[in-house]
Order: structure tokens, then sequence, then C-alpha cells
């Protein structure tokens, strides 16, 4: 229950709506304020606050989220019609042998391949205006039928995680790089970039494919990093490829130097492909005066770090000492330690030459800051291995080193448990 209460609790929010929601905890703390109270107290407080809302018409089948173990796997479907301009698509739910159907709200948008928002209007519905609309899947299997769509769809299905399900819908590359260049919702265009990068690096796992990143993927993450309205830091996000153990989870058999190799070729490719574009996107989100840590200022810090990380890649692949040379600038002169960090992670997980020289100023400057140099500990130990086995030998020497200590739980953590994740 612990596990999925924050999703529970968005499910509700998602069933009755925002206002809606608002209601329901001022009834609860009505009800309920210095109580010891049930899951359930809970979800008909939500409820009866909303006394027509499909929570409340469903409020025994919902609180099989808590009652019954397992996630659900959803499998969509959907077909559209020229003629009558019709597109039908169909849910199957999957939750185990003996388990009753969970209800689940699925929201969702319908998006024309030239990007446009198309209608969400059922049959029989007098009207419907808005681009996005919730469905609630409460059947084994659930079919709707939207009308006037006048052109074949792409379906932005679970948008905002509306439901801690399982998907599995059968779109293609295609479908997948509409979503990614104009889907609105961030989430969605972020999955959608996610799955695109983890075929093409799971097929160059397996052998099916070059591990090399083709030309539609890179216009496309190419859009995104040019949008002038999309946020930095989602940019940041969608940019960044899926790490080495999502990646082996996804594989029957794992082979770890594989992994990392491939991984470590395609973030060669998009730091080659992309260079005059990271080099934009470095010079035209440095923040400007004093240091805020307002959500803007830190996208902007987040997107400038990782195009320094991607131009020092390609610089230390390519001789060139510009790049790096920016980066110890930057590790001696930045102005908060967000830049300072980034400037220095860049240049160890490029193994940029210089990156001995900033690792030692860093240390001389914040060697009387405990955690400051807990972060220069963790970022020795997540520099990528190479074949030499250099960032192994490194830790193994940090071990020895007089800062490091097994006594200290956050010093130990910065050298091996973050080595232990960022190189299996």
């Amino acid at each position: 229950v612990y596990e999925k209460g924050a999703e529970v609790v968005r499910m509700m929010a998602t069933l009755v709506g925002r206002e809606g929601f608002r209601r329901g905890m001022d009834l609860y703390f009505k009800r309920h304020d210095g109580q010891a109270v049930t899951c359930d107290d809970f979800a008909q407080a939500i409820a009866d606050a909303n006394p027509d809302s499909a929570l409340a018409t469903r409020l025994d089948a919902f609180k099989r989220w808590y009652s019954q173990a397992g996630t659900p796997r959803v499998t969509a479907r959907g077909r559209w019609d020229a003629h009558t301009q019709t597109y039908t698509l169909g849910f199957e739910q999957q939750v185990g042998d003996g388990k009753q159907p969970q209800v689940i709200p699925m929201a969702l948008a319908l998006i024309g391949r030239d990007g446009r928002a198309l209608p969400v209007q059922l049959e029989d519905e007098p009207a419907f205006d808005a681009a996005e609309r919730v469905l609630v899947l409460d059947l084994a299997k659930n079919f709707y039928t939207f009308v006037n769509v006048d052109a074949e769809p792409v379906p932005s299905l679970l948008r905002g995680f509306s439901a801690p399900v399982i998907l599995a819908e059968p779109l293609s590359d295609a479908d997948l790089l509409v979503l990614l260049q104009h889907d609105s919702d961030p989430f969605n265009r972020w999955e959608s970039g996610q799955r695109l990068a983890l075929d093409r690096l799971l097929g160059a796992i397996k052998g099916e494919r070059e591990p090399l990143l083709d030309a539609p993927f890179i216009d496309a993450m190419r859009s995104v990093l040019r949008h002038p309205q999309l946020d930095a830091a989602f940019k940041a996000l969608v940019l960044t490829l899926p790490d080495e153990n999502l990646l082996a989870e996804q594989l029957a058999s794992v082979n770890p130097q594989r992994v990392h190799a491939v991984r470590e070729v395609m973030l060669a490719q998009m730091a080659r492909e992309l260079r005059d574009d990271w080099t934009w996107a470095f010079d035209a989100h440095q923040v400007k005066g004093a240091y805020s840590p307002n959500p803007q200022a830190a996208g902007q810090r987040a997107l400038a770090n990782l195009a320094l990380c991607m131009l020092c890649l390609d610089a230390v692949k390519t001789g060139d000492a510009t790049w790096p040379g920016r980066a110890y600038q930057r590790v001696k002169d930045a102005g908060n330690m967000t830049e300072r960090l980034g400037a220095l992670a860049a240049l160890t997980e490029s193994h940029a030459e210089l990156a001995e020289r900033a690792l030692a100023h860093f240390h001389e400057r914040f060697k009387h800051e405990a955690l400051v140099i807990d972060k220069w500990f963790a970022l020795q130990a997540q520099m990528p291995e190479r074949a030499d086995g250099r960032a192994f030998t490194r830790v193994k020497r940090l071990l020895q080193h007089p800062d490091y200590t097994l006594a200290n739980p956050n010093r130990a953590r910065s050298l091996i448990q973050v080595f232990c994740t960022a190189n299996p």
C-alpha cells in the first residue's frame, strides 16, 4: 500500500478533477483530523465530496488498487476508418489469474502526423471541445469510437502517467517520432524519445542493427533541442540516453561490456552529429546575474551542463582542446556549484587530459567541505570505464585516499555505491 500510495492518490485526483480533489481533501480533514484512519476512509471522503464522479460510481472496484497485488498490463490497439472518419481504440487489461480488472484512468489525446490535435469526441456524444480527455477502463476489455477524426491519428496514451500500469501499444518508429516532435504532454514526449533510443540501443546490443543512430532520430532530437517553447530542463531529460541498468533490465542475457560499449558508441555519435546544436545550447542557456534556484534558471544550467559534457566528449575524440579548456576554466571560475560540478563532470566523463588538473584544483579548493568532497569522489566513481580498466583502477586507488573512510556512510556511498551503480 505504501509503494502504491502516491499513484493511487494521483489517480483519485484524475478521476475527480483538481477542484474535486480539493473538496475531497477538505472533507477528509473535517471528518478525520487528529484520528487514526484507513485508506478506505480517505477514499470515501474523496468520493463523498464528488458523488457524481467516476471515482464515486466505481469506488468498490477502485479499492482493488490497494487490496489486490500486481501491476496491470494494458494493451491498446487502434483502427482509423478514413471513409467514416472514425477511430476505434480498444484496451485490454491483464491483471493475473483470479484477479478482477482495475479501475484505470486513461488520459489520452489524438495527434495528427502534422502535429494537429485531433478531436476526441466519442460517438453519440453531443460535443467535446477539449483536446484531451480521461477514459475510465474498468472492464477486461473496453472499446471507444471517436468521431470527426479527419486524418489518421497517433494516440497519445497514459498522458501525465495517469495510472501506474504497463502499457503495450504497437506504435511504429514513425508514430513515436510524431509524439517526440509534437506531443504537448511532457511525459509522453519524453517516453517516446526513450523508447526510440531504447529500441536502437537494444537492437545494436543484440547484433540486429549497427550501433548507429539513424538520421530521423537525430533530426528529432535536434528539433527538441532547438525547440523555442520547450523547457530547458525537459530538453536535458529527453536528450539523455537510457542508462545501462535500464538496458540490462530489458535483456534476458546480460553482457555488461557489450551494453556499455554500444551505449558509449551511440553517446559519441549524438555528441558528433549534434555538435553545432550543442554549441548553440551551451551558449544560449548561460544564466546571467546572481545565482537563483528558480526552475527556469535550474533548467538552463542543466541543459548547459549536458551540452558541455557532449562537447567535451566530442572534442576528446577529435583532439580539439577548445572545449576541455573552456570546461577547465569553468571549474575554476564558475559562480555556483552546479556549473562548477557540471564542468568537472564534463572533463571526467570524457576522460579529458585536463581532468586530473581540474580534480586537483577542485579538491584543494573544497577539501574542508565534506559534502562537496563526497561529490568529488562520486564524480570519479562514475567515470565511464574504458578498455584499460582505468575507472576501476582509480576507484581502488581512491579507497586509500586520506579523505576516504568507511566510517562515514556518505563517503562510502559516494565512492563504492556510485561506482557499482554507474559502472555495472
